[in-house]
């Protein structure tokens, strides 16, 4: 029996290094027996629990992967001594901290660095408990991650709404304040059409569609403030008196308009005004009524004003000038429509019909001289501005329309260029002079009637000329119009006759610095003219004369001056003669120069 016990012993004390063991005595009748059994080692694979009710040792058995990566318990690689031992340590220990709920950001990626310092020292290692216990701190991060990324998209998403509702209700409360003041202003200026097109700006369909679901506090806060303001709009046009001075001053005012389109003109601003008040206040009865009246004076004008209209063309062109390659025929400009331009190139004539809304003769009120002022690429208006003109003989004035040329052609000239002479009229001929000087090359013109009355307001146009094909029938047309100018103008007739007086005169120009050089003097008065201060006492007297010089082309001319003697006392003036204005100069022909 001895013998047997030392046996045993050494035989477990081997196998035990080699395998784990399970030791049982039982009793039976034949005394005590020893049960022993044996079973590989194990590392970290766990075997299958004994069956309840028997004495049965757990027995190995394979498990399938554990596919909801719960964090483990312990730390199964507790008696790994390999050359990654120091960072598997620190792996489980960053673990454990963020199972104890420490911040899984602060401990996540340390853990996830050594991890892969684990597999880069030690490849053979088995890291995938590591990883699986790894991937449940990792998904619980990406889901604290992506709420916090909602929270955040939702928080911006929430201010880029209010500054949406902030940059919209201001931009609307703006426009508000153009047409509505909590006090009694009337911006200057913005009445009539000019209100009515800011009201029509504020699209009141689009804001009451998004106050409805208005929920950040920039947009309750202007919602709050433009209602507020439309509230108060009727007490607003009674403070400010709209109604007095933008619709019933204008209908007054319009009693005694000059022309039917200025009475229109006056009754359509009221008229704005009211349409502009009702888009506001749809239920204003004092507009209301007030449209209703201009509604019908309105009608009355235009039945006034359509006596004057030779046509519709006539209707849509008012107080325009229309320019064309041909004169117009009136009444047939529609088939006429190919000639109808603003564009106009080298070979090409220009006319130019101005539609009035009342017959000539009232505008001019006598005159046959309509000033024009013709600027070549805004310059320097052709022959002063003061002194151009188209002449428009009584005969052709008794119509709604004015007709003019001014680049025109041969039959044009010969049909209407005689009063041109006659009067010395150099309009034309100097505008064609200007192109001349310009070259080959293209030019922007304006023109603008001036009339001598207030029946009609100045009629300004503007129209393009293309010259690059060439200037010689300009030049040429240029040349004869000139000659024929110069060949009928003379100098002007002596009032007086004083040659020391004369030579005097001719001293005091020449002493103001100018570049011209005068030669001679003619004086044009009679007399002398006494001039007297606002008491009656005398201060000097003038006389008129004209100045000869020859300007920097070699051209012969001549300019208007005023001279005077100042007053000495006694009844008597200074002999010295002295400079005192002067006037407008035209060329004369140098034989008519002696």
């Amino acid at each position: 029996m001895k013998h047997l016990i030392l046996l045993f012993t050494l035989f477990f004390l081997v196998f035990t290094m080699q395998a784990q063991i399970s030791v049982r005595v039982k009793e039976s009748p034949k005394g005590k027996e020893i049960d022993i059994k044996t079973k590989g080692k194990q590392t970290s694979d766990k075997g299958t629990a004994p069956k309840p009710g028997t004495s049965e040792p757990a027995t190995p058995q394979e498990q399938p992967a554990d596919t909801a990566a719960k964090p483990a318990t312990t730390q199964p690689d507790a008696n790994y001594n390999g050359p990654a031992k120091t960072q598997v340590k620190s792996f489980w220990g960053k673990i454990e901290l963020m199972k104890q709920g420490k911040s899984i950001g602060s401990y996540l990626t340390g853990a996830t660095n050594l991890l892969k310092s684990i597999k880069e020292k030690d490849p053979s290692f088995n890291t995938s408990v590591m990883e699986a216990e790894l991937k449940v701190f990792q998904d619980m991060m990406a889901k604290q991650e992506a709420e916090e990324q909602k929270q955040n998209d939702e928080k911006k998403a929430a201010g880029a709404k209010n500054q949406e509702d902030q940059s919209y209700y201001s931009g609307f409360w703006q426009k508000l304040v153009g047409v509505y003041s909590s006090g009694s202003d009337i911006q200057p200026g913005i009445t009539g059409k000019a209100y009515l097109d800011r009201v029509k700006a504020l699209n009141f369909t689009e804001y009451n569609e998004k106050k409805t679901t208005v929920t950040t506090p920039a947009g309750k806060g202007y919602v709050a403030k433009i209602d507020e303001a439309l509230a108060d709009y009727d007490q607003y046009l009674i403070r400010a008196d709209r109604l007095k001075w933008n619709v019933t001053q204008p209908m007054t005012d319009s009693r005694g308009a000059a022309n039917p389109q200025k009475k229109m003109d006056m009754l359509q601003h009221a008229k704005y005004e009211c349409e502009a008040v009702l888009i506001l206040s749809p239920n204003n009865e004092p507009f209301k009524k007030k449209l209703a009246e201009i509604n019908k004076l309105l009608g009355n004008a235009e039945g006034e004003a359509s006596k004057f209209f030779t046509s519709d063309f006539h209707k849509e062109n008012l107080n325009k000038i229309v320019w064309s390659a041909k004169p117009l025929v009136i009444g047939k400009e529609k088939e006429m429509a190919s000639f109808i331009k603003t564009e106009f190139k080298t070979g090409e004539y220009i006319y130019g019909t101005a539609y009035l809304g009342v017959n000539a003769n009232e505008a001019m009120n006598g005159n046959t001289d309509l000033r024009v002022r013709i600027k070549v690429d805004n310059g320097t208006a052709v022959w002063g501005g003061d002194l151009s003109y188209f002449e428009l003989p009584l005969a052709a004035q008794g119509k709604s329309y004015i007709q003019f040329a001014l680049l025109p052609d041969a039959q044009w000239l010969k049909d209407n260029y005689a009063p041109y002479i006659a009067e010395e009229n150099w309009t034309i001929s100097y505008f064609l002079d200007d192109l001349v000087r310009g070259g080959d090359v293209g030019h922007d013109i304006t023109c603008e009637l001036i009339f001598p009355t207030n029946k009609i307001s100045n009629i300004e146009s503007k129209l393009s000329l293309d010259l690059n094909n060439g200037i010689a029938e300009i030049k040429t047309m240029a040349t004869k119009l000139h000659d024929e100018l110069m060949a009928s103008r003379v100098l002007p007739k002596n009032g007086m006759k004083n040659p020391a007086m004369e030579q005097q005169m001719v001293a005091a120009l020449n002493k103001l610095g100018w570049k011209e050089n005068f030669t001679k003097v003619i004086i044009t008065s009679a007399d002398w003219t006494i001039k007297k201060n606002d008491l009656g006492v005398i201060l000097y007297r003038i006389v008129s004369a004209v100045g000869i010089f020859k300007d920097y082309d070699g051209k012969c001319m001549y300019q208007e001056f005023t001279f005077r003697q100042d007053y000495a006392g006694g009844g008597k003036f200074d002999n010295v003669i002295k400079y005192n204005s002067y006037g407008g100069k035209r060329e004369i022909g140098c034989d008519k120069v002696k």
